[in-house]
């Protein structure tokens, strides 16, 4: 465009302006590969989109905890075991008596094992008297959850183990998730 130093700038500027208007061409769609590719952007996109409104994605936490011992006086029925877990103060209260939970245990080994089970209850723990005060300040509170297991386990193997406890909070639309504030 600006390699003739000879050229007047007037011609010059023409000259870019042909050019500019060129650019259109190349927005044409004009072989068969190119409606194929256009077809195929579209088809991604509307996917895309109908992913993002129809489909759902899982929501889950995961804590740290510790088993706790069960009682002696128990049937031999009661398949549920109690967990002491350490959770956001806020997010506390978005666990709910139902949800879905996996207790995962760590094995000597490197191996994890996983129980599969549903949350029977949730409660707070109190503290000792001079650590209650400091329990609204604090980020985490120590929370009580019963699980009742799907399978047959010795849960007095299962005693004093550190856990992680995965609870499954719910499902939503993709588009929910990205429109969800911050907690």
């Amino acid at each position: 465009m600006f390699n003739n130093p000879f050229d007047s700038f007037q011609n010059t500027v023409a000259k870019a302006k042909e050019e500019r208007e060129q650019l259109d061409r190349l927005l044409t769609v004009s072989t068969p590969r190119e409606r194929l590719l256009v077809a195929v952007i579209a088809l991604l996109l509307s996917v895309l989109a109908a992913w993002l409104f129809l489909g759902h994605t899982s929501r889950s936490l995961a804590v740290d905890g510790v088993l706790a011992k069960p009682a002696e006086n128990l049937p031999k029925t009661n398949r549920s075991v109690q967990a002491f877990v350490w959770v956001e103060s806020g997010i506390a209260s978005r666990i709910k008596v139902g949800m879905p939970a996996v207790i995962e245990l760590g094995m000597a080994d490197g191996e994890a094992s996983a129980l599969d089970g549903k949350v029977t209850t949730v409660s707070a723990v109190p503290l000792s008297e001079g650590l209650a005060e400091l329990e609204s300040a604090a980020p985490v509170s120590v929370r009580r959850i019963d699980i009742s297991l799907d399978e047959n386990v010795d849960l007095a193997s299962l005693a004093g183990r550190k856990c992680r406890v995965v609870i499954e909070l719910g499902r939503q639309s993709p588009a929910a998730l990205f429109l969800m504030r911050p907690s």
